[in-house]
């Protein structure tokens, strides 16, 4: 049996995925020795630095615009500026993230490098009279892949996507919505959208697929109008992750499944009990997790005693605590990971340096800088930067209303205790950290942690009890169940 995985990778076509439940899930089936056939349906000219960063290359891929542009090109070959066919006595101005080319003394393109790497070219913009007119996606496989057209006020009235020859492969008209092509798969040459185009092609894909093999497809909007359009005749399994669900009910979308889906996948238990409504009393559902822990070996505590506080919005009352007790505890480290802006905290800081003392006990220019500097404000981080951090890190404290599943299984592979307002699987309270209930709480929790006065025994024996649940093979496990359950579903004719 393959298992033939649908991402949702629409957001991605200029940056890495982060913290996504396809990735993961590939990560884990790979590892387990498991057939995995990814079908990418969003258009994606820099599908292999994603493959690579994931690490995931491994897995077999079918690729919705491949077919539609008729691209059989498979490995990455960036495009070098020279590459590109440039008008006589073109001049080039390079800059830190551009290539401005000028032509006879007037801007001609700008030419991008992309936002992950800064090492190579992903798009470029061309100019006419000063005003931007054309903007030319490049494909990581060395050609341009998409050429879109812009009116005066810079609006794209039309898009081309392209053969790596060249050819007008797929025209799309911005303004209607309509879809122009010629398929050798089907008679059809136009196209209420591109959805309802990718829509054909992967129902022509997954016709061609064995009937006993999966389909596990992320759950969006897109992913639900694919299914009901395409209606396929395997097992299909609808993967929820959270950071995908909040956004559609705050908009008040619908996420049920519909008829031809075999069983729901979520990633946490409060997810699962958020969204359960929507299911209904036939609708399988197990909560998998799409992080796995790793069994470490025991480490030396960290000399600096750090304090790891993932807070996208800051809470005062939470803060005005910790800056009491970096006043009293000179040695921490506080690291803050907001998306907030923190120049208001930043003049608390300030203020608060003017009563730090050195080993003296006086205030000095030392003193203060040195007070400031055990503050540290992060911007939001990649999975690689938080799990460096955590395993440095004395304590995680969490305290949204729905804990970061990554860095709450991040803390259980570095046998991190944890300090949250909400209950989870990953912490169990006075073992491997502490639910409170008010920040009143804090203060004495904190201290107890972070000057060894807590059982740091227990605490790694219940973060390696713990941690020995959500392991690759435990997670893995947990599939074959779900997988077995569609079988015996099948079987009994449900």
């Amino acid at each position: 049996m393959t298992l033939h995985i649908i991402p949702d990778w629409h957001a991605y076509q200029r940056r890495l995925p982060e913290f996504n439940d396809t990735v993961h899930q590939v990560q884990l089936f790979l590892s387990q020795g498991q057939a995995v056939a990814l079908v990418v349906v969003d258009y994606l000219p820099n599908l292999r630095q994603i493959l690579f960063h994931g690490q995931i290359e491994s897995a077999q891929i079918w690729s919705a615009y491949d077919v539609l542009q008729r691209v059989q090109l498979k490995y990455d070959s960036p495009i070098a500026l020279m590459d590109i066919d440039w008008p006589d006595a073109a001049e080039f101005i390079e800059m830190s993230d551009r290539v401005v080319v000028r032509v006879a003394k007037k801007h001609y393109a700008t030419v991008w490098l992309d936002q992950v790497t800064h090492a190579r070219y992903d798009r470029i913009d061309l100019f006419e009279a000063g005003e931007r007119v054309q903007e030319l996606i490049l494909d990581d496989r060395g050609f341009i892949s998409c050429a879109t057209t812009l009116d005066n006020h810079g609006r794209a009235t039309r898009r081309d996507y392209l053969t790596p020859s060249g050819a007008v492969a797929v025209q799309e008209d911005c303004l209607t919505g309509a879809v122009t092509t010629q398929q050798s798969w089907t008679p059809q040459t136009t196209f209420k959208n591109m959805a309802e185009l990718i829509a054909e092609v992967v129902a022509y894909h997954v016709h061609d697929l064995p009937d006993e093999d999966t389909l596990i497809i992320a759950q969006s909007q897109t992913a639900i109008f694919l299914v009901n359009k395409v209606a396929p005749k395997q097992a299909i399994i609808l993967s929820y992750q959270t950071q995908r669900t909040v956004p559609q009910l705050e908009q008040e979308l619908l996420l049920q499944i519909s008829g031809t889906v075999d069983f729901a996948v979520v990633d946490t238990q409060q997810q699962f009990e958020t969204i359960n409504s929507q299911f209904d009393e036939q609708t399988a559902v197990a909560v998998i997790p799409p992080y796995a822990t790793t069994a470490l070996p025991v480490q030396t505590p960290a000399p600096i005693t750090t304090v790891y506080w993932y807070a996208p919005e800051i809470d005062n009352e939470v803060f005005d605590a910790m800056r009491a007790l970096m006043l009293a505890y000179p040695k921490w480290l506080l690291l803050i990971e907001t998306t907030q802006d923190h120049r208001a905290f930043d003049d608390l800081i300030l203020l608060d340096s003017q009563q730090a003392v050195n080993v003296h006990g006086l205030v000095d220019e030392h003193s203060q800088k040195a007070h400031q500097a055990r503050y540290q404000f992060l911007s939001q981080q990649d999975e690689a930067s938080r799990l460096r951090y955590l395993s440095n890190a004395r304590l995680l404290m969490d305290l949204t209303p729905a804990p970061e599943q990554f860095l709450q299984t991040a803390a259980i592979s570095h046998d991190v205790p944890q300090i949250n307002r909400i209950e989870t699987p990953y912490v169990k309270p006075n073992q491997n950290g502490q639910i409170i209930q008010n920040s009143n709480q804090l203060q004495e929790i904190l201290v107890s942690y972070l000057t060894g006065r807590y059982n740091q025994q227990a605490v790694r024996e219940t973060s390696q009890a713990i941690g020995a649940n959500y392991q690759d093979d435990m997670l893995w496990i947990k599939w074959q169940q779900v997988f077995n359950q569609i079988k015996q579903r099948k079987a009994s004719g449900k």
